[in-house]
Order: structure tokens, then C-alpha cells, then sequence
């Protein structure tokens, strides 16, 4: 089990803390750029004999400054903090992000917080990261005020696997658009998300494919369309097809996540269950019949199968090196 303290408050700061070294940001989805500092991070505290401290906000500064341009997380909290514990870091500090604290000017939250509160030795940060009022507070910025107070800061340029970097927008776009084959070349994994079964119409049932109904906390949900999955539910794996979107063959308003587990049967109700995206099927159709309906949702199950008796789950696995 890996162990990460998470602090809300400078409060709960251990009184022993001493010198740290510090990354600072949003780092939601936590994708193979973030990963790579991350390691920077880890390597440059072990090396320094300081605890490593990764430093972001709850909630994300948009959606409280900005809320129509506020974009749909690829974490849930939950997520956010068990991906980042997996790099062995030793702080996260999810920083209360309100209109006081956005007050805050650069050289304010230098000296405030990273200096008299966290003690910073060391700052690494991403080549494009900024805060503050009119986001004055860059690596530029944050060079020449490590310079002057007496610590140092290390930016790491841009990492990519395509000749672009990676980037939650970049990704965030993808999931969007229902690319959740290629999304894992910039996470490292297969996007996923946890929901709770609960009541839905039978419809599935009816149509002879019964289906459970999740509610999930996930904002950034792919494009509506059928897919195949990988599911975990009770310490067991199973392939699966999901369907996202309104249903339009029975003119349905509400958009719903639906789950058909592949040699499944049993009483899912009120459990959780993990769903790991594999290929995109198709989009959303609105067929003729009821019939045509059945005959495609068997097509999908067959291509389904075929997909997912090679596909394995992709772990987030911990790949820091030392060296």
C-alpha cells in the first residue's frame, strides 16, 4: 500500500517538516506528462533528503473565477489522489482555492507559502505553468524569485510521445470525441471510471440484454456511442459493452451510462463496479426498429468480444528510476 499524507491545512503541517521540495498545479488526469514530473520531484527530494510535496487546489481556480470556461475534470478527487500517491510522493496538499485566495498576488503565495510555510529548497514545475493575477506568477517569475530568496527552481520543458506535449486539454478533447484507443498513448492507461448501480427502465432487460444503470461522479464522460469495456466488480474482471447517450431509438431525454457484462448473470443494485475504456464501437444511432436495435446491439457484443479476449487492463504502474 503506498502512503501519501493529505493536508487541507498548513494546520495539519507536521511540526518536523523542514525543507521540501515542491511541484505545483492542477494535474488532472494525472497523464504521463504529470508522471515525469512527478519523478523529477521524487528523484530531486531524495537527493536532498527533504519530503516531497505535491501542491494544488480544490477546486479547480476556474470554477470558481471562470465558471463557464471551468473544464470537465478527468478525475474525481478520489482518483486525483490515489494517481499521485502511486509516484511516491509524501504530501499532497489540496490547497482551498476561494475568492480570498485568489486575491493572493505571486509574490504574496512566494513568500507566504512556499517560504515561511513549506520551507521550499527546491521548486520544479512545468514549462507552462502560471498562477496568480493575470497569471503573473510564471517560470519566469518563479526563477528569478528562487534566485533572490535562495532556492532553486528546475522547469521541465514539454514531454510528448508525437512531437506534442501532453496536455488535459489535449485529452480532455480526445475522451470527448470518443478516442479512448489512442487517449492511453498519453495517460498510460485506459480511461475509466467508477460508478453505482442503480435502477434503471429494464429496457435492456426487455430487449434481452440486461444492463446496469451507473451513476458516476467522472465529469468528462466520452462521447455518447458504444464501447467496448473491461469492468471490475467485486475483485473479478469481466469484458463488457457500454452504452452512453439518451437512447434515441425510444426518443429518451436523459443521457445514462449502461453497462451489458459478458457471461454475467446476478443482483448488481447499490455495488460499485470500475469501467475500462477500450475501443469505440459506434456513435449514437437512432435505428428503425426495435429489432434492428436488437440486431446491431448483438453485432456489438460479437466485435465486443473479439476485441476484448486480447485486450488486458493497463495498470498505473510506477515506473521511477533513480538511476
Amino acid at each position: 500500500m503506498l502512503l501519501m499524507d493529505i493536508l487541507k491545512s498548513f494546520d495539519n503541517l507536521p511540526g518536523s517538516l523542514g525543507s521540501s521540495v515542491i511541484t505545483l498545479g492542477n494535474f488532472d488526469g494525472v497523464h504521463l506528462g504529470h508522471r515525469e514530473l512527478f519523478r523529477h520531484l521524487v528523484k530531486t527530494a531524495r537527493q536532498l533528503d527533504c519530503p516531497s510535496i505535491v501542491y494544488t487546489f480544490d477546486p479547480h481556480p476556474l470554477k470558481l473565477l471562470a465558471p463557464d470556461k471551468a473544464p470537465r475534470l478527468l478525475n474525481t478527487a478520489e482518483e486525483k489522489r490515489r494517481l499521485i500517491a502511486a509516484s511516491h510522493v509524501d504530501y499532497l496538499i489540496e490547497s482551498p482555492f476561494d475568492t480570498e485566495f485568489a486575491k493572493m498576488s505571486p509574490e504574496q503565495f512566494v513568500e507566504d507559502i512556499l517560504i515561511n510555510k513549506l520551507h521550499v529548497k527546491a521548486l520544479i514545475v512545468g514549462y507552462d505553468y502560471a498562477f496568480g493575477k493575470g497569471r503573473g506568477g510564471d517560470t519566469e517569475f518563479l526563477k528569478a524569485c528562487g534566485k533572490e530568496k535562495g532556492f532553486s527552481v528546475e522547469v521541465l520543458q514539454p514531454v510528448g510521445g508525437d512531437g506534442l506535449p501532453y496536455s488535459s486539454t489535449r485529452i480532455r478533447t480526445m475522451i470527448a470525441a470518443g478516442d479512448v484507443a489512442e487517449v492511453v498513448r498519453l495517460l498510460g492507461r485506459q480511461y475509466n471510471l467508477e460508478g453505482v448501480v442503480v435502477p434503471g427502465d429494464q429496457r435492456g432487460r426487455e430487449l434481452g440484454f440486461p444492463t446496469a444503470n451507473l451513476e458516476t461522479e467522472k465529469e468528462q464522460l466520452p462521447a455518447p456511442g458504444v464501447y467496448a469495456v473491461k469492468v471490475r466488480h467485486d475483485l473479478q474482471e469481466y469484458g463488457g459493452v457500454v452504452n452512453i447517450g439518451t437512447r434515441p431509438t425510444f426518443d429518451g431525454k436523459t443521457s445514462t451510462i449502461e453497462v451489458y457484462l459478458l457471461d454475467y448473470t446476478g443482483q448488481l443494485y447499490g455495488q460499485k463496479m470500475r469501467i475500462y475504456f477500450v475501443e469505440r464501437l459506434r456513435g449514437e444511432q437512432k435505428f428503425a426498429s426495435v429489432d434492428h436495435l436488437v440486431g446491431a446491439i448483438e453485432g456489438d457484443i460479437a466485435k465486443a468480444r473479439q476485441i476484448l479476449q486480447s485486450t488486458q487492463i493497463i495498470q498505473y504502474r510506477e515506473y521511477l528510476s533513480l538511476k
